[in-house]
């Protein structure tokens, strides 16, 4: 086994009491963390506080750690026996420092100090302070790695394993008990438990009870939620897990001796024996001997099975995502293993548990990223001002008690159950009502969401990024033509494949230059290889004496022609495949060495991105005009595929086959000619582009294919406009040494280069650029970067890591981005995007927040136009509660103010029938089915929303107020008379009582809004009834309720009075009506309206936009970019 080399990333940390730890993760996470060790004196200080105050410092603890720190006393980490945790998301925990005594080959014995969070390992070091585990893995060469991996000694195991610990993916079940604790510490339910004892205290008994009970069922409500999502998490991981594997130990008589163990016990650096029928990968291990067919569907969420092949020897540091191709992924399923004679197919050890790939997604699902939406931040500010707003209502409170010479217990008693009145405690609940009906009726469609809170992001989407094949457009691929190359010159293109003669180099290339393998006696492998080699009619043997037991090093794979009149019968012609160099994304190309029955000598053939192979052949056999006929076929639309070969010497045999580097092979190549493709737009994809376009929605292409048929794409579907010239921006290098200069070249409809910054002025441009000039521009012109990326639609021939690079760049610029692909190279872009929809058959898949079983991109509409209703609901729920709160604290302080309180029965009305009824109808409109070219407001506390806020308040203060007054005026009012005992039943209790009930109603009517986020108020059927339903029986109380009714509802029985107080029960009417008239005005005529808009942006100053990528469109000169 190799030694262990550190990576010492990592600078010395002058700072012996706190230190910055960075992650190499997609989201770029940092951590804080300070020493600190335990003082008894102040421990046992808190504690004494705690116990004196009812524990509540415990609770205050629990919910803000890093006051944890005083309880303890700051040291340097060296001694740290705790540490305080700050993420970048401002996130703080108290986490325990262990000590384990294990042997490091480098250091022997020693007592290794270490913390553990979110299931990663940090490891102390003296010079380096804590580091992370993965630092200690051996940073190998793949020479290195091929010639020791022979397993590890039962003494080298005993160690790792030690340092290492098991190898396990536990998604942690917590039982229903732990989880109800967890639950009722939240600081909403200890607010509402408050609540729940002042009103008991109070007599409020009834309502204490339904509130009580509704908790409860809330409470188990979540915990049935909870519990089941991490059952059903810790099955998904489970589903993929192996309980024993087969692994060989040295063994000094004999070499190895074959071990069967748990899975659990697996540790980096072990030498595993893959079985002949294919198993679950128990960990991440790359491939020593044999051949390997595996299934990656549960990482990528791409069903194709992909060939692994051992590397080669070799300096290059081994690297589990650049040598993808050599390495087995935890979770995958390998289909079949390849290999010859007696051998057997062998892996080593290289990530176990959680440091493995699926230990990663399964990290990212625990804790995945905060979701940075300035509106959840402004409900927490919001509730902030309703708790001051509580406030003011206590204090008043109280002055109108002492002044009415009320008890002291009594004086508390209402001072404090203003604060149950104001801060509503379903808040938390109620702004989920969207976000539920939306998730039901996009699951409804096909798209499945792991993560609902994204669902509101969907609203305010700004960007959208696609890939092409397989996205934008069809995964089938047809066979246009094929265009051979004789003597550097191009033929006349062949349409018909059979036209061709079958052993023709060309046709021979297009046999062999794949990685197409049979399962189960069907031919499997990438869809281009198979359109390919289908297209030519020829058949595939793989020999062996089953599939299992076949390995390309000496029982290759044999294609030949079905049947061919031009080939001699007599005579089997017959090419078989001796090594494959699969399909690298990072060098564009693959290549096959061949040999032919006829043949004496063994060929070359390789395939791939024209200009990655026109690097490779011998300019010689070029043809001249070679770029020119590329841009024309590309400017098509077409998919090309560029095919070269070479004839290997006489002395290259079987060996020399498997030990050649892939470099020497694709080197000094002739040009075979150009395999045309045809990849058409899917239907769905022009529509759905210029519906985002009409709603001002940026859309962009990040592909892997050639840039210019990207370009044609982009024009077909309606991303580049018809009066729109495309630039395309290249960095070349110059002659003297200098800093690579920029080129432009203006595409279609002539070709020509830009010579003059003053032929740009003219033009209406977009630009266009491929990942070699990304590359560049990061490493020669980053400054350019911002300014370019908002003006270039097409990213074309980007490698999978550029393609994360380039959405992490535009969120940088305050886009808020989505991106849709097929899962298989774009899962860092996916999983980096604000909203990342992987297109997939499968119902749930970690390559993505969103999956979706719609194969084209009309998941993205749907999804905008859902995450806009949801986000509008959100925000109507949220200023509906608190109107709710606002107009019942009102009611609550005008009767103190007169010496009456609603009553009990009156409560449980309000709360229980008229809210929670309106509260779980209003979410349940659906979206519009047309995206508005407006996005909708996300920010909570912006004028434009407080404004009509303050109004409504306002508004509902006035008829209040209104109200009351009409009714001191009337001559046979009698204000309740002064005691110590509340009246509930009155006159002042009666009006105020209908006109909330009313308020209330139509409040919940005016923010039902539909156009133009949602549907028509109409169309929830729900609401409307309930709303019917409501406003017949709040007029039957207000203008002449029945005896039973009344007595019930503790309101005044118009019976015991004349005709004046019925005309005035009547009249009341006018009130809700002149409410409903303003509240519709309110929110139609001014916060809807653009002038509204103007005049908020006059009064807030606001003359620049607040957005990087709006700033940089505003005052970027394109032609500044190249001066």
């Amino acid at each position: 086994m190799a030694p262990f080399k550190r990576n010492l990333d990592y600078e010395p940390i002058p700072d012996e009491y706190s230190q910055t730890i960075s992650s190499a993760d997609e989201n770029d996470s940092h951590y804080t963390i300070y020493g600190y060790r335990r003082n008894n004196g102040y421990t046992i200080i808190s504690n004494i506080i705690s116990f004196l105050l009812l524990g509540i410092p415990y609770l205050i603890l629990h919910w803000y750690p890093y006051l944890q720190s005083f309880k303890y006393q700051k040291c340097p980490l060296l001694n740290a026996e705790l540490v305080l945790l700050k993420d970048n998301h401002g996130h703080y925990k108290i986490i325990k420092v262990e000590i384990q005594n294990v042997l490091l080959a480098s250091t022997g014995k020693v007592n290794l100090r270490y913390f553990v969070y979110q299931h990663t390992k940090y490891i102390y070091h003296n010079e380096y302070n804590f580091m992370p585990l993965d630092i200690f893995m051996p940073s190998v060469s793949l020479a290195d790695v091929l010639q020791y991996s022979n397993g590890l000694s039962r003494l080298e195991y005993k160690n790792v394993l030690e340092l290492y610990g098991p190898n396990t993916i536990e998604v942690e079940v917590k039982s229903y008990w732990t989880l109800f604790v967890e639950e009722v510490c939240n600081p909403f339910y200890i607010f509402q438990l408050f609540s729940m004892a002042l009103w008991i205290v109070d007599d409020y008994v009834i309502y204490a009870g339904c509130v009580l009970i509704l908790i409860l069922f809330s409470i188990m409500t979540s915990l049935y939620q909870t519990r089941k999502q991490s059952e059903a998490l810790h099955d998904l991981v489970e589903s993929s897990n192996v309980n024993e594997v087969e692994i060989l130990r040295p063994n000094p008589l004999w070499g190895h001796t074959e071990l069967t163990i748990d899975s659990r016990d697996l540790v980096p650096g072990d030498l595993l024996i893959i079985p002949p029928r294919g198993c679950i990968m128990a960990c991440d291990a790359v491939l020593l001997k044999g051949n390997c067919i595996v299934n990656e569907s549960v990482l990528t969420g791409e069903s194709i099975p992909v060939t692994k092949t051992p590397p080669h020897s070799s300096d290059e540091l081994y690297d589990s995502v650049t040598h993808k191709r050599h390495t087995l992924f935890s979770g995958t399923h390998i289909l079949q293993t390849r290999y010859y004679g007696g051998e057997q197919v062998l892996a080593r050890v290289t990530q176990t548990g959680f440091s493995t790939t699926k230990g990663s997604l399964v990290k990212s699902i625990l804790y995945p990223a905060p979701i940075g939406l300035k509106f959840y931040a402004d409900t927490f500010k919001f509730v902030f001002i309703l708790f001051i707003v509580a406030l003011c209502g206590m204090l008043y409170t109280l002055y109108t008690y002492i002044h009415q010479q009320v008890d002291v217990k009594e004086c508390i008693i209402r001072a404090l159950d203003i604060f149950t009145i104001v801060v509503p405690p379903a808040l938390p609940a109620a702004m989920t009502v969207g976000t539920i009906y939306s998730q039901t009726r996009l699951k409804k469609l096909g798209i499945f969401c792991i993560s609902p809170q994204r669902i509101n992001i969907c609203g305010k989407i700004k960007l959208a990024c696609f890939d092409k094949t397989g996205t934008l457009t069809n995964d089938g691929l047809e066979i246009y033509s094929i265009i051979p190359s004789r003597h550097s010159e191009f033929m006349e293109p062949v349409i018909n494949v059979d036209e061709m003669h079958p052993k023709s180099r060309l046709i021979q290339a297009m046999a062999t230059c794949h990685t197409l393998t049979r399962i189960d006696g069907t031919i499997n492998g990438d869809p281009l290889d198979m359109i390919m080699f289908n297209s030519i009619k020829w058949e595939l043997e793989e020999p062996g004496q089953s599939e299992i037991t076949r390995y390309d090093t000496l029982g290759p794979v044999v294609v030949r022609p079905r049947n061919h009149p031009e080939l001699d019968s007599d005579l089997p012609y017959e090419i078989g495949i001796v090594r494959q160099f699969p399909f690298s994304s990072t060098l564009q190309s693959m290549s096959v060495i061949c040999r032919s029955l006829e043949d004496p000598l063994m060929l070359a053939f390789v395939k791939g991105a024209p200009e990655k192979i026109a690097a490779m052949c011998i300019e010689s056999t070029l043809p001249l005009n070679f770029s020119t006929r590329l841009s024309e076929i590309t400017a098509q639309g077409f998919r090309v595929i560029a095919l070269a070969y070479k004839s290997l010497p006489s002395k290259f045999k079987w060996k020399h086959a498997q030990q050649i580097e892939r470099t020497a092979i694709e080197c000094e190549l002739e040009f075979l000619g150009f395999l045309i493709m045809q990849n058409t737009v899917k239907p769905e994809t022009q529509p759905i582009i210029s519906a985002l376009n009409d709603a001002k929605i940026r859309t962009v292409m990040i592909t892997g294919d050639n840039i210019r048929t990207a370009i044609s794409v982009a024009r077909e579907c309606g991303m580049v406009a018809v009066h729109e010239d495309v630039i395309l921006i290249k960095i070349v290098d110059n002659e003297n040494g200098q800093i690579p200069s920029i080129k432009m070249e203006r595409i279609a409809p002539e070709m020509e280069t830009i010579e003059s910054l003053a032929d740009l002025k003219k033009l209406h441009i977009t630009f266009a650029l491929d990942g070699k000039t990304w590359t560049n521009l990061r490493t020669y012109y980053s400054h350019l970067i911002p300014k370019l990326l908002v003006h270039t639609t097409v990213f074309a021939r980007f490698q999978p890591d550029q393609k994360t690079q380039l959405v992490v760049q535009f969120q940088k610029l305050d886009y808020i981005v989505s991106m849709v692909g097929d899962g298989t190279n774009d899962c860092g872009a996916l999983k980096a995007a604000h909203v990342g929809v992987s297109l997939s058959r499968a119902e749930a898949s970690v390559a993505a927040p969103f999956t979706s079983s719609i194969e084209n991109i009309s998941c993205i509409l749907h999804l905008m136009l859902e995450g806009r209703c949801a986000l509008v609901t959100s925000l109507a729920m949220i200023k509906y509660m608190a109107m709710y709160s606002l107009i019942q604290f009102f009611s609550v302080v005008l009767l103190y103010a007169h010496h009456s309180v609603i009553g009990d029965v009156e409560f449980l009305f309000i709360d229980l029938i008229i809210i929670t009824s309106l509260a779980l109808t209003i979410g349940k409109q659906g979206p519009s089915t047309v995206l508005s070219s407006r996005r909708p407001m996300c920010s909570l506390l912006s004028l434009k929303n407080l404004l009509p806020l303050a109004l409504q308040i306002l508004l509902s203060l006035l008829m209040q107020v209104g109200a009351l007054w009409y009714l001191h005026q009337q001559v046979w009012y009698e204000p309740p008379p002064l005691g110590k005992a509340e009246i509930v039943t009155s006159w002042d209790n009666t009006v105020i009582f209908c006109i909330s009930g009313f308020q209330y109603l139509i409040l919940a009517l005016v923010y039902s809004k539909g156009h133009p986020y949602r549907e028509p108020l109409i169309s929830n059927e729900w609401l409307l009834t309930i709303a019917l339903i409501l406003t017949c029986f709040l007029t039957l109380i207000t203008v002449y309720p029945f005896k039973l009714l009344d007595k019930f509802m503790e309101l005044v029985y118009p019976a015991h009075y004349g005709h004046r107080q019925a005309y005035f029960r009547i009249s009341l009417m006018l009130f809700p009506l002149v409410q409903l008239i303003v509240s519709i005005f309110i929110e139609t005529c001014i916060a809807e309206q653009i002038w509204f808009k103007r005049l908020i942006q006059l009064l807030t100053c606001k003359s620049l936009p607040r957005s990087r990528y709006k700033l940089l469109l505003q005052k970027s000169d394109l032609t500044e970019l190249f001066l």
